[in-house]
């Protein structure tokens, strides 16, 4: 998957000695060591929704026209030599109209110094440590040979009845973002299934090759259903927008981590493509600009579906904002979240192959499709409605009575 890259601003002020510019991601691959001394510092960009003009490089378009204008890059190198920090990369989130900068405090000075002084700056408008993330998925092997078609060995899929509920519905018109690792959109059972990518993260060091755990959250979701091969998928008839926000940490590994800062670039194009819903199969700290936008999409009526890690019983972040749908694949002690299959899923992984899957990094998309199959029903409806509907217990049970009455007309509420 090509990286997205931005067209180069050009930085007024011959002061300006350095000038980094977001076409430049490589830093995002660093080690964990190199990101702890890293800030994310946002300030009000007065630019944010005046007209740009269109940019194009190697035949690529801006999708938005969203860019840094000289006014922001100024005032960003301004913060940096106030505050004798390393500029490293920018970004408008226009859906918070803000500039979002990246910075890498000198071993010289004391992060949490650099952090007191720039919450005492008036252009401030906020600042944090940069956050990591992980995707939440276990690899297993398969326990046989693989045959085709794999429809009897989706355990989640045939517990949940799906085949029946779409002679109903099939997730038509509901665009469902998924916000992880790449997805390989040449898999035969997920080509012409991804409606638009955009990578938000480092580019992988080998092109040919895709994410594990994007592509494999992408089939449960929409793998092509009777085509002949392979699996299908819970909601293959929705719109997926694969934003990849993730990167592998080791080469063809399942295991990926995010940051602050590619999470918030992909929630905020989420958002501004108006998603239905927002899948996110992964986990990490408390973060206060990764819980803006998520609010944000909340206010908007979307939909955003959260996996919980496994050893947390309830809540995980961003599973437990308010009004996210968290998803585990065990009963929480106060129903705070929804039980649902993440035991040996088979789904697709590159290179036209399939395996076996745990976690609820899987149990999500499960979740996440089942309300692209109720709001192609009902458009109106809002994620308590989803909830309500699908309810909390751990037993597939509940899920299935849900499937079951996911055909019937709705009663009013």
């Amino acid at each position: 998957m090509k990286l997205v890259r931005l067209n180069l601003f050009i930085c007024l002020l011959g002061l300006l000695s350095a000038c980094a510019t977001t076409s430049d991601l490589s830093w995002l691959g660093d080690s964990k060591t190199a990101e702890e001394r890293r800030l994310l510092v946002t300030f009000t960009d007065r630019s944010i929704d005046r007209a740009l003009p269109a940019n194009t490089l190697d035949g690529y378009r801006l999708r938005g026209q969203y860019g840094n204008s000289g006014w922001s890059e100024h005032i960003a190198q301004e913060l940096a030599e106030r505050h004798h920090l390393q500029f490293v990369a920018q970004w408008p989130v226009t859906t918070l109209g803000v500039s979002c900068v990246v910075y890498e405090v000198p071993d010289t000075l004391p992060v949490k110094q650099a952090i007191a002084e720039l919450q005492q700056d008036s252009d401030v408008s906020s600042v944090q440590q940069m956050h990591s993330f992980q995707v939440l998925g276990k690899q297993t092997p398969p326990t046989q040979a693989y045959s085709d078609p794999y429809l009897h060995l989706q355990t989640g899929f045939n517990a949940l009845r799906i085949a029946d509920l779409h002679l109903t519905t099939t997730g038509q018109g509901v665009r469902i973002a998924v916000i992880d690792t790449g997805v390989d959109t040449e898999h035969p059972d997920l080509k012409g299934r991804i409606k638009y990518s955009e990578n938000t993260a480092p580019e992988p060091s080998d092109h040919n090759l895709a994410d594990i755990h994007g592509t494999a959250v992408a089939g449960v979701l929409s793998a092509h259903p009777n085509n002949g091969i392979g699996i299908a998928g819970i909601a293959p008839e929705a719109e997926i927008l694969a934003f990849r926000a993730c990167w592998p940490e080791k080469p063809n590994s399942l295991a990926a981590r995010c940051n602050s800062f590619t999470l918030a670039l992909a929630l905020n194009q989420a958002i501004r493509m108006n998603s239905h819903i927002i899948n996110l199969s992964l986990s990490g700290p408390e973060d206060p600009l990764v819980q803006q936008l998520i609010e944000k999409a909340l206010t908007k009526g979307i939909i955003v579906v959260a996996a919980v890690p496994s050893q947390i019983q309830a809540g995980g972040f961003p599973a437990n904002i308010a009004g996210v749908i968290a998803v585990g694949l065990e009963k929480s002690g106060n129903n705070q979240q929804i039980a649902a299959p993440g035991k040996d899923i088979l789904t697709t992984v590159p290179h036209q192959a399939y395996d076996f899957m745990n976690g609820s990094s899987f149990a999500t998309p499960h979740v996440a499709g089942m309300a692209a199959l109720l709001l192609q029903l009902h458009p109106d409806w809002k994620a308590a409605d989803i909830k309500r509907r699908l309810g909390n217990d751990a037993s597939t049970a509940n899920l299935l009575d849900s499937s079951t009455a996911l055909a019937s007309p709705a009663r009013a509420h």
